[in-house]
């Protein structure tokens, strides 16, 4: 099994960290005001001490924040001033990299107390949780602090307020830095940028580390991914959905041994139609002489069906869940496109859910006058649509299917299915608690 080094780990250990959450009175740092702060602090990849203030904002607070919060005019009260509580905020923070899951809020209010006060601002290196889960999940469609309590198991039962936000936030930082370390990290700045490298959808393996790694990473996967073979300058040389990675290992490193390879990029892609997408996004990059090669190979794994329409013509549009927890991913079989497709949370999105349907359905019937459009490359457009359909039949629980008329006539009846779906499969793929 693939493990993190050493110097990783001993990278990460020697940091301190120090997560901070504000609750104030609204949003704008110069003129609302503090009513409490929450501070954890972390040291050797451990939560070592709590600090927590309420804070008299010498104003009222607005309503939709005492229901947010609870925090009430009695409660604050009798609290410090916060010009009174500063020293022993700036005190507990020390030198420690400052983290926060929106550093745009939390440090511009405590920047601001200090200018009031004529002191300097704070010279702390700052983290924020926030961007850094968009680096790491690039397709998460929330990144807001209980959403990701939820999807990596967190205990946050009593959000907005400071302290149980700011422990959340800090069991988050610990989960990331998990992740960084198993993907080895070599300089701190990565933490601050961690971009093209840490994803949790991906891993790219090198030239110098073998096949050998290649097959033991796919040999452990259970859900579907796409395969990317590079080699000079980044060149595609071949593309392969593969949708049970564990059963198809031996015949993947067989067809990848005759490669002159730099990089074997692997990405999970949850439905194994997203994979299919990425092929043919992608297939025109690859040289036309290497395209054979993965032609040949998927050729080898096609029923080859007799009526390649036939699965675009029997359903209008498909809801399946997306790789990531909590999102579903719709597809549009009337334009049928990579850019006909959304992603979305449910029943979060279920306004935009709709608009995107009668959008698809209006389009086909006023722009398109009833006419289904394919946009797949023509080499692997009959590969492609075997896979779909085999894909559909194979996993129908897994797939819900609409109709236009579904859309015109009977939304509750539509969206009850829909919400079915979610109920039924919730996490079919357990991403992110598993990831490259």
């Amino acid at each position: 099994m693939i493990v993190p080094d050493q110097f990783s780990k001993d990278l990460l250990n020697q940091l301190n960290f120090c997560v901070i959450d504000l609750e104030t009175t609204g949003g704008n740092p110069e003129t609302e005001k503090i009513i409490e702060i929450g501070m954890v602090k972390i040291e050797n990849r451990k939560i070592t001490e709590e600090r927590s203030f309420l804070i008299n904002p010498e104003k009222e607070i607005p309503d939709f924040v005492q229901k947010l919060t609870g925090i009430k005019k009695n409660d604050v009260l009798h609290a410090p001033k916060i010009e009174e509580v500063i020293d022993e905020v700036l005190s507990f923070a020390g030198t420690d990299v400052l983290v926060a899951h929106n550093t745009s809020f939390d440090i511009p209010f405590i920047n601001g107390v200090l200018k009031k006060m004529g002191r300097p601002a704070l010279e702390n290196k700052v983290i924020c949780t926030q961007i850094m889960t968009k680096h790491l999940i690039p397709d998460i469609m929330s990144s807001n602090l209980n959403y990701m309590s939820q999807l990596f198991n967190i205990d946050h039962s009593h959000a907005h307020r400071a302290i149980e936000d700011a422990r959340a936030t800090g069991e988050l930082l610990l989960k990331y830095l998990e992740i960084f370390e198993f993907k080895h990290i070599r300089k701190v700045n990565q933490l601050y940028y961690p971009r093209n490298r840490f994803e949790m959808d991906r891993l790219i393996v090198e030239e110098s580390e073998s096949l050998a790694k290649v097959e033991e990473i796919l040999s452990r996967q259970t859900i579907p991914l796409v395969l990317s073979v590079k080699g000079d300058n980044g060149v595609i040389l071949a593309i392969l959905p593969i949708k049970h990675p564990g059963e198809e290992v031996k015949e993947v490193m067989a067809y990848l041994k005759d490669f002159r390879w730099n990089q074997i990029h692997i990405r999970l892609t949850g439905p194994y139609i997203e994979g299919l997408f990425f092929l043919n996004n992608n297939f025109a990059k690859i040289p036309e002489t290497y395209r054979v090669k993965t032609i040949d190979y998927l050729k080898k794994k096609s029923r080859n069906k007799k009526d390649k329409n036939k699965i675009i013509e029997e359903q209008d549009f498909v809801i399946t869940p997306h790789l990531i927890s909590g999102q579903f991913i719709l597809y549009s079989f009337l334009n049928f496109s990579p850019y006909s497709q959304l992603i979305f949370k449910y029943p979060s999105h279920k306004k935009k859910l709709q608009q995107f349907l009668s959008n698809q359905v209006q389009r086909f019937e006023q722009q398109q006058k009833s006419k289904r459009k394919i946009y797949l490359q023509n080499d692997i457009k009959d590969l492609i649509l075997d896979f779909f359909e085999d894909e559909l039949l194979s996993n129908p629980e897994l797939y819900l299917r609409l109709k236009n008329q579904d859309i015109k006539e009977n939304p509750k009846a539509y969206n009850d299915r829909i919400e079915q779906l979610t109920l039924r499969h919730p996490d079919p793929y357990h991403f992110p608690t598993r990831y490259l």
